[in-house]
């Protein structure tokens, strides 16, 4: 390695140190916002001869470069970057079924959110870890249990309502969420004793879920996946589809610090999947025949595929039904959402920086002034 390779590296770890080991720095603050000019523009300098170099060396003296300045190094900021918590709130769906028609004009649905029941609200309850990689950015992991469910009977659409499907869905999701506080007011006063800490974020990621779609028969909840109402597992070249599924998230967030370790929120966030059978209804109608094997689950698949509200179809001589007809939609897939309320506790280190500098925020009483007595 030249020598004027280990001078830049050098000078950027220099720029590095001076810009995280600066007076003044009170929690949660970002390394960046409160170097000085100089500082900054030192560092900036020293980055574009890193950038500058060629070969392996410039990918490794960057990648060092990167790990040492965006993994904090502050003592009095790394006090507070993880928390954990739960979370409690309501979730809904976009699917085939139930929704709204579009008034006056007879179509299937509004578009997008617009189509949704909100008297199908079900709920959501998980926890959640979340790890503060930077003062701006955190990497969030949920776990958590959503149900949806809609019901055609509930809608203003009278070809849904004929059709007269109707499900419930459980899903266990495991996520992963990288967030971005895009606003901050962070504030301590002078003498420590009163604290300021509202973030708000918007995040993007994406996880696994597991779903079990189930129809009401006979007074029981029955597994839909199982029976294939739709020909799958029966029709050849139609498989079953699969009940572990992955999806993307994202959505907006909030929350406040209170009593130095309490954070109260709410998030609200979208999940687009990858599957149209998050309510058991994706292309068209099979023929019950098919279905019907001889046996009890049989009798249940061919009941449960076709459920149309006879009367109300002859009422207005509608057809629906029929083999072979539309049941579903394939070409978009179904999505989830939830909205929440988050509690959650901050897990606050106690460093020797830490206690010396902010001795105040952890509860700790100040040393008593040893008296000096004048002597005669």
């Amino acid at each position: 390695m030249s020598n004027r390779t280990v001078t830049s590296v050098s000078l950027v770890f220099k720029s590095c140190v001076a810009s995280n080991n600066k007076v003044g720095i009170f929690p949660y603050k970002s390394v960046i916002l409160y170097s000085k000019p100089s500082q900054i523009f030192s560092l900036l300098r020293n980055l574009v001869v890193l950038v500058a170099m060629k070969g392996r060396k410039k990918f490794t003296l960057i990648s060092l470069f990167v790990a040492w300045c965006v993994v904090d190094f502050n003592p009095a900021y790394s006090q507070y970057n993880l928390d954990y918590g739960g979370l409690l709130g309501v979730s809904n769906y976009l699917g085939e079924i139930g929704g709204t028609k579009k008034p006056g004009q007879g179509e299937p649905g509004k578009p997008f959110i617009a189509d949704m029941r909100l008297d199908q609200t079900k709920f959501a309850v998980g926890g959640w870890i979340r790890y503060k990689v930077h003062p701006l950015v955190s990497v969030k992991a949920n776990l958590a249990f959503i149900r949806i469910g809609a019901a055609d009977s509930t809608s203003d659409y009278l070809n849904r309502r004929t059709r007269n499907l109707s499900f419930r869905n459980d899903i266990y999701e495991l996520n992963t969420q990288l967030e971005y506080n895009f606003y901050s007011a962070n504030n301590i006063s002078p003498r420590g004793r009163k604290i300021i800490d509202f973030n708000a974020y918007g995040f993007v990621g994406g996880g696994m879920f597991w779903h079990n779609p189930k129809a009401k028969y006979q007074g029981k909840w029955e597994a839909l996946q199982p029976l294939g109402t739709e020909g799958q597992g029966v029709i050849l070249g139609l498989k079953q589809y699969n009940r572990v599924q992955a999806q993307l998230s994202s959505g907006l967030g909030f929350y406040y610090t209170f009593k130095r370790k309490w954070r109260l929120g709410w998030e609200l966030g979208t999940r687009w999947t990858f599957t149209d059978y998050l309510d058991d209804v994706s292309t068209r109608y099979v023929d019950p025949a098919l279905l019907q094997d001889g046996t009890p689950t049989g009798d249940m698949a061919a009941a449960l595929s076709n459920r149309t509200n006879t009367k109300l179809a002859e009422a207005n001589n509608l057809i629906t039904g029929m083999p072979g007809s539309i049941r579903g939609n394939p070409e978009k897939n179904d999505w989830y959402m939830y909205t929440a309320a988050t509690l959650g506790y901050v897990v606050r280190g106690k460093g020797n920086f830490y206690k010396q500098k902010y001795r105040l925020l952890t509860g700790n009483k100040r040393r008593k002034k040893r008296t000096t007595r004048a002597k005669f």
